[in-house]
C-alpha cells in the first residue's frame, strides 16, 4: 500500500504577508515565519502551544493555550509578528475568524 500523509498547518494571509507554523524537531512550541510576499523578509516567532491562526487586514491573530485549564490568549500580531493586543478568555476556541474589525 501507498499513502501521502499530509500535515495539517496552521497559516493565514493578510495584507502581503503569510503567517505559517510548523514543529521543529528539536523544540516543543510552534515556530510561525511572518513572510512578506511583496519583500521576502521572514521573521520568526515561537509560540507555545499554538492552536490557530487567522488573518485579515492588516493583522492576524495566534490562538494558544495557558498552563492553565480553560484560559486561552488570543495575539493579535501586526505583519512582523511583533504582538499588538492580547486578550485571555474562558472558552476554547474551537473554530476561529477574522475580518479587519472583528474576531469571532
Amino acid at each position: 500500500y501507498f499513502a501521502n500523509i499530509r500535515p495539517d498547518y496552521k497559516w493565514g494571509y493578510f495584507g502581503h504577508t503569510i503567517a505559517y507554523a510548523f514543529n521543529k524537531h528539536d523544540r516543543t512550541d510552534h515556530c510561525v515565519v511572518f513572510f512578506d510576499t511583496q519583500t521576502g523578509q521572514k521573521n520568526v516567532k515561537y509560540v507555545k502551544k499554538l492552536m490557530e491562526i487567522k488573518g485579515a487586514g492588516e493583522y492576524c491573530v495566534l490562538a494558544t493555550r495557558t498552563d492553565d485549564p480553560g484560559v486561552y490568549i488570543l495575539i493579535l500580531c501586526n505583519a512582523i509578528g511583533a504582538p499588538v493586543d492580547s486578550k485571555y478568555i474562558n472558552i476554547e476556541p474551537h473554530n476561529l475568524s477574522m475580518t479587519d474589525t472583528h474576531i469571532v
